[in-house]
Parts: C-alpha cells; sequence; structure tokens
C-alpha cells in the first residue's frame, strides 16, 4: 500500500470525524460498553467513556442522559433517542462550567445541531450567539451546517463581531480496497459524497473592547 493511498485513508476518516463530531460530547456508548457503576429504580450509573474521570447517569424511563463530576456536579445534560444499538442526542443539550454556570446549549436532531446555539462565559455573560441549518441531501439524508447570523461577544458584554454564514457545499471522497474477483488483486475505489461547510458571506463588523469599529469586510 503506497504513501498516497495511506493519506487518502487518512484524510477520509479525519473528514468524517470533523464532520460528525458533537458541539458537547456524549459520552456514553451503550449498556454493554460502558461498565455499570450502581442503579436504582430510574437512574443507572456507568463510567463515561473516554472519560473516566466522570460519570454517566442515565434514566431510560425519561430518555434523560447527565455527565457527573465524581462530587456529583452536573457538566452536561440533555435528552436522547435510541435507533437500534446507537444511542443519539435528540432535543434541548447544555453544558456547564464547575460552578454550574450555563457554557454551552442548543438543540439536537440525531446527534447533529440545529437551530440556534449559546456559548456563555463563566461569569454568566454571553460569548457568541450561532446558527445550524438543516439540509437535506438528494438521498434523504441530513445534514447541519453553520450558516445564518453570527454573533461573538467581549467578556465585558461589548459586541466583538457580527457577520452572517451560509452553507457551501463541497465534494468528498470516500477510499476503501476491495478485492478484484476477476484478477484477485486488491483494488481502490473512490465514493463521492456531499459535505457542506460554513462560508462568510454578506457583511461583516469587527469592533474593539471599548465598543468602537475596528473594522469591515464584505464578502
Amino acid at each position: 500500500m503506497n504513501r498516497f493511498f495511506l493519506l487518502a485513508i487518512c484524510i477520509a476518516f479525519i473528514n468524517g470525524r470533523v464532520c460528525a463530531q458533537s458541539l458537547i460530547p456524549f459520552y456514553f456508548t451503550s449498556e454493554e460498553d460502558n461498565r455499570l457503576l450502581n442503579e436504582n429504580d430510574s437512574l443507572k450509573f456507568y463510567v463515561a467513556s473516554g472519560d473516566s474521570t466522570n460519570i454517566v447517569s442515565i434514566n431510560e424511563e425519561e430518555s434523560m442522559y447527565k455527565l457527573l463530576s465524581k462530587d456529583r456536579k452536573i457538566l452536561a445534560e440533555g435528552t436522547f433517542l435510541t435507533e437500534n444499538d446507537k444511542f443519539l442526542q435528540d432535543g434541548k443539550w447544555t453544558e456547564r462550567f464547575e460552578n454550574g454556570k450555563i457554557k454551552l446549549t442548543g438543540y439536537y436532531r440525531k446527534s447533529i445541531p440545529i437551530g440556534t446555539w449559546q456559548q456563555f462565559y463563566n461569569n454568566g455573560k454571553i460569548k457568541v450567539v450561532s446558527n445550524y441549518a438543516v439540509i437535506t441531501g438528494e438521498h434523504g439524508e441530513f445534514f447541519s451546517c453553520l450558516s445564518g447570523t453570527y454573533k461573538e461577544y467581549f467578556e465585558n458584554g461589548q459586541l466583538k463581531t457580527n457577520g452572517f454564514y451560509s452553507a457551501a457545499l463541497s465534494k468528498a471522497f470516500d477510499t476503501t480496497y476491495v478485492d478484484d474477483p476477476v484478477s484477485g488483486k486488491t483494488v481502490v475505489k473512490y465514493t463521492q459524497r456531499n459535505e457542506y461547510y460554513p462560508e462568510k458571506t454578506s457583511h461583516w463588523d469587527y469592533y474593539t473592547e471599548d465598543g468602537e469599529l475596528d473594522k469591515k469586510e464584505d464578502f
């Protein structure tokens, strides 16, 4: 296997991870993969997958997930659904600082961020307000992409950035290796798929921490 093909595989893997990443980590895979610590009539407690310092609480009746620190502080919480053997974030989710204040909050649809998301500083002031659009593909699949108004603020509350994103389409290729039944050799197959990425558009304003207009951009 030559270095070019190895690179292609790595790029495809990285692109998949980037597109699939969650704004609020979901440290629960399944009841089989996460070690059960304790349970009562309504809750089950597991070791958080990929983050063994914290604990996951699952309420199956209410489809509620909570990520807890060792001292039982809520670090993240939200609702989920199950699809076959997968657990997917679905509905409102909130991530918190150690002091209990909200760090990030928004909505998911099957582990894909949708609608308006808000990010905060640990003093409770707003940091970023962004929007995610849902895009339906030609085969019925759906994508999520940062799109719409975008506002970022300084910690003192002053507006820092004000702009607009649109979802731009790009083509990506997945690389797989299959055995050719005729020649018996391993051959490379490339599968094309659509991906969307946020692109700055329209008018953008940038301000100083004192509220003065620092720069303008048009796209």
